[in-house]
This record gives structure tokens, C-alpha cells and sequence, in this order.
């Protein structure tokens, strides 16, 4: 089965599911588009992220096998996909409007703000910022490691 990968929306690729085994196949392949994106799927009025976009022959693309119990907390029958940029926007502007963004030491209120998936973002002196909540054991040199709300989360620059 074939469904629409919508990009602000317009059909602007395709995510193609199929049974291999036990499993379900997802492969998906769209425009190109820059910053880190990820790939939801919807059905039924629920929402569930499959995983993140990376660069592949000029497109976005994103490979995945799940089994049948990580299928449970998918939409049942998923019937498009939308990159986080479309599919958070309403999340966010409601996240917004209450202003309850978790924030960092130091920080102003509501500089970093909480994405749908979980993730933290942030503009700093003109660069992006993303947070991923994260338990490492040892720090390797160079990653730049920062509490916020409370977490450990690891800071990407974008």
C-alpha cells in the first residue's frame, strides 16, 4: 500500500508500507527539505511518529521495520503522513499560546520549547538548537550536554 507524504499541505512524496514477515515494512521518500524532519503518520484522528528523515540521492528518505507490537500504538488504518513541521504546527501554536515551555537555568521563560515528539528547540544568538533528552553513563569530549526542565539532554546546533 501506497499513502501521501503531505509538505505544507500538498503531496510532496510517498510512504510505501508492506509485510516482510512478522513485520511491517515502511519506506518512505520525499522532496528534499532543510533541518532535521520527521515522519508522522495519521488515521483515525490519532498520530503516531515513525521516525526521523536523512538525506539519501537528492531526497529525504527514512527505512523501517516494525513489529506488530510497536504497531499497536499507531492509527489503525493510517491513511496519510506529514513531516513534523506540518504536523506539529497546531501542537505547537497551542503550546504557545500557554506559554508552558520547560526552560533552562539561566534562560529567559519559554526559550527553549517542547515539540510533539518529545524534543526541545531553541534559537540562540541566531542558531538553531535542538535538544534530545538523553542517560548517558560517560560524556564523550565535545558534545555539548545541558539540564533543561530538569533533564539531561543533548544539544545539536542546526
Amino acid at each position: 500500500m501506497t499513502i501521501p507524504i503531505l509538505i505544507g499541505g500538498l503531496r510532496g512524496g510517498a510512504l510505501e508500507i508492506r509485510a516482510d514477515g512478522a513485520y511491517t515494512r515502511f519506506e518512505a521518500r520525499c522532496d528534499p527539505l532543510p533541518g532535521l524532519r520527521r515522519l508522522w503518520v495519521f488515521g483515525g484522528g490519532a498520530r503516531a511518529c515513525l521516525g526521523v528523515l536523512a538525506p539519501e540521492g537528492g531526497a529525504l528518505t527514512l527505512r523501517r521495520r516494525l513489529s506488530r507490537a510497536a504497531l499497536r500504538s499507531f492509527p489503525e488504518p493510517i491513511e496519510y503522513a506529514a513531516l513534523s513541521a506540518d504536523a506539529g504546527q497546531e501542537q505547537a501554536q497551542k503550546e504557545e499560546k500557554h506559554d508552558s515551555a520547560p526552560h533552562e537555568k539561566g534562560a529567559p521563560r519559554g526559550a527553549w520549547s517542547e515539540q510533539p515528539d518529545g524534543s526541545l528547540v531553541c534559537t540562540e544568538d541566531g542558531v538553531r538548537l535542538l535538544a534530545l533528552p538523553c542517560a548517558l553513563r560517560r560524556v564523550p569530549p565535545g558534545v555539548d550536554l545541558r539540564e533543561i526542565a530538569g533533564k539531561r539532554c543533548l544539544v545539536f546546533r542546526y
